[in-house]
């Protein structure tokens, strides 16, 4: 079966998350990924064993393999000629180039835009930017952790107003992934692009902007003119929409905006005179009256378990869920029913739970990870493929220009 991007070839110098998971997605899709670390390694590979020292090691690193799954690896040292010149003849032959290596240091190895897009014209040229080219602060060392969450607004806004008020932590890799999302959607815009045209593009997704827009409804509400105020209580979230604690502790999430919800959920909570309270008659009435609305319908699910809720609910077809835990993904009934989860085996022997590649198109078929080999393990191959000789590439590795795993 030929995938829709078989043919295709990336050369991917990214090291963390957002880059690799971009090549790693392309690579799902059917295109040649190479990714190009440093004789020592992409420090992923190193914070990966660090979650779990005690069990994760080289011979077994889910949570690199994750971002890396699926490329071939070759171990490049740019600052020599030799590893320098075997880079550039990856390129010649790439469609696609990935890294998040800082503009200025890009700009030192001759490697910007601007230095090789006359060199390469058909070449797609996709870059993570932490905030942006531009501005005071272009060049910070950029994490989703800081880039994303902590500048957006969301680890200070989304912790509720209370005595013991502290930022909400931040998630591990997931504003790294979401960006990552987005090159790899412009990457194959570019490329349908190219098919008429001949000709590569610069392609941008910044941590930064990224999650301006992605926090798009919260940036726009809290502007002056329409002063919604964050951190908040509780009740400014708008009930009945939010988080609900039931009789037995468990707790379960409520979505959903539309007017024909309320009169449902008001007859699942035997509360139907909430639908004629003058208080609550209307959106402004119980905006106003938030603290006071908000308390009648926590009240009334304090009174049942949550399976109790959760039955009725089905039954009316409400948006309800009982809220998880990081922890019950693995086991979920409903995500190994749809193939999200696989066993993978690793060289140490062990086999984790691990998710599955978002990517479902019936021209890809069902996805597999493969953990991902070590350092430099397909240099000598690759070099081969560019015309290099046994001879040239044992003294390229004694000259530490390359890395063979």
């Amino acid at each position: 079966m030929s995938k829709p991007l078989t043919g295709v070839k990336v050369v991917e110098m990214a090291t963390f998350v957002a880059g690799p998971v971009s090549a790693r997605l392309l690579a799902d899709l059917g295109a040649e990924v190479i990714k190009v670390e440093r004789p020592e390694g992409d420090a992923w590979r190193a914070t990966g064993v660090s979650y779990l020292p005690n069990r994760f090691s080289k011979d077994e690193n889910p949570v690199f393999d994750i971002y890396n799954a699926g490329k071939k690896h070759v171990a490049l040292n740019l600052k020599t000629p030799e590893g320098m010149e075997a880079f550039h003849r990856l390129l010649a032959e790439a469609d696609v180039f990935i890294t998040n290596t800082r503009p200025r240091a890009l700009k030192r190895l001759g490697l910007s835009y601007e230095d090789i897009k006359e060199k390469y014209p058909s070449l797609v040229y996709g870059i993570l930017l932490g905030y942006g080219e531009e501005g005071p602060e272009s060049e910070k060392p950029a994490f989703d952790t800081s880039a994303f969450w902590a500048k957006s607004g969301f680890l200070r806004d989304l912790s509720l107003t209370r005595e013991d008020y502290a930022p909400v932590q931040p998630p591990y890799s997931m504003g790294d992934t979401i960006t990552g999302y987005l090159l790899m959607g412009q990457i194959c815009a570019a490329l349908y692009r190219r098919k008429d045209t001949g000709l590569g593009d610069y392609v941008k997704a910044s941590l930064y902007h990224n999650s301006i827009f992605t926090m798009g409804t919260m940036a726009i509400i809290t502007q002056p003119p329409f002063g919604r105020i964050f951190p908040g209580e509780r009740p400014d979230w708008g009930a009945p929409h939010g988080d609900y604690q039931c009789a037995d502790g468990e707790w379960i999430y409520i979505s959903g905006y539309t007017n024909a919800l309320y009169p449902v959920l008001y007859r699942m909570l035997g509360r139907e005179d909430l639908g004629e309270d003058p208080r609550f008659c209307s959106a402004a009435k119980r905006w106003e009256n938030r603290q006071a609305y908000y308390e009648q319908i926590r009240d009334a699910f304090l009174t049942q378990p949550s399976e109790h809720w959760l039955r009725l609910a089905e039954e009316l077809d409400l948006p309800m869920i009982r809220m998880g835990h990081f922890s019950s993904l693995a086991s979920d009934e409903q995500a190994w029913a749809n193939g999200y989860l696989e066993n993978v085996q690793f060289p140490s022997g062990n086999t984790d739970v691990m998710p599955r590649s978002p990517i479902e198109m019936e021209s890809v078929g069902t996805l597999h990870t493969v953990p991902a080999p070590g350092i430099g393990a397909d240099s000598a191959e690759i070099l081969k493929n560019l015309g290099y000789t046994d001879a040239q590439i044992k003294e390229m590795q004694a000259s530490g220009a390359i890395a063979i795993g």
